[in-house]
């Protein structure tokens, strides 16, 4: 009864939070994402390790993705069929999150000596949640990229990527439930993803070197990284409280 609460539960909240945020996406977003692929250099022999992820390597930032690649594979058209795809993602992304989120408040709803959450606290786990999965690892690392932006191999992003959420996640445990000598360690953690710092070019340059299109592409990426931070500021927040709210009123452990 209560592993099926909390999956419903998360199912409810992925669903809200994924089209809440997709709707953000679609009217914020995905504007200056097809902006920016005008630029786009078509030319292999000038696409010389572009980043086309128009993301914060997330899942995240929460789950779109772009790959111009060779065209073997299939994706989905500039249209309904990509919008649906993405929305699809988004809530996906959402539910997994929520999963997440769900179990780990539950499991400290009965275990933990700390106050029951609530939607309020929630919107705290929340934040928590931004600052494991954007900020740390975007916003103090590798920003947020529109398609045509030159960066270093996926694989070493990927890794430092997920290293520096992993080791977020695990500070802020440790600084919140840990005893003295934990949360000293946990403080490490936290800084030691900035410390070694994420594999970026030295230069931020695009594939497009026309004066005109870097210039433009100058400005949406600036737009860009602003409503990428509103929109996962939207997605966590809302998360937390959500899930905060759930774990309390839903999710019910049966007595020893």
């Amino acid at each position: 009864m209560t592993f099926r609460n909390i999956v419903f539960s998360s199912i409810l909240v992925g669903i809200i939070v994924g089209s809440l945020y997709g709707l953000f996406q679609q009217f914020q977003i995905n504007t200056i994402i097809y902006a920016a692929e005008a630029y786009e250099v078509s030319d292999a022999k000038e696409q010389v390790t572009v980043q086309t992820d128009a993301h914060t390597d997330s899942d995240n930032e929460a789950a779109h993705s772009h790959d111009h690649g060779d065209g073997t594979g299939w994706s989905p058209a500039n249209s309904f069929e990509r919008i649906t795809a993405t929305l699809i993602a988004n809530i996906m992304t959402a539910i997994t999150f929520s999963l997440f989120m769900m179990s780990v408040m539950s499991f400290h709803n009965l275990k933990s000596d700390k106050p029951k959450l609530s939607w309020k606290t929630g919107l705290l786990w929340g934040a928590a949640l931004m600052l494991s999965i954007f900020v740390a690892p975007s916003l103090l690392g590798l920003h947020p990229e529109i398609p045509g932006t030159l960066a270093e191999t996926i694989g070493q992003r990927q890794v430092w990527w997920i290293s520096s959420t992993v080791a977020t996640a695990l500070g802020l445990l440790l600084l919140y439930y840990g005893k003295a000598a934990f949360k000293f360690a946990g403080g490490i953690l936290l800084i030691l993803p900035q410390v070694m710092g994420a594999p970026t070019l030295q230069t931020h340059s695009y594939a497009n070197t026309d004066p005109v299109a870097v210039e433009a592409m100058n400005q949406l990426s600036s737009q860009f990284v602003t409503m990428t931070t509103i929109g996962m500021t939207i997605f966590c927040l809302l998360i937390g409280a959500l899930c905060g709210f759930a774990s309390t009123r839903f999710v019910r452990f049966n007595p020893a």
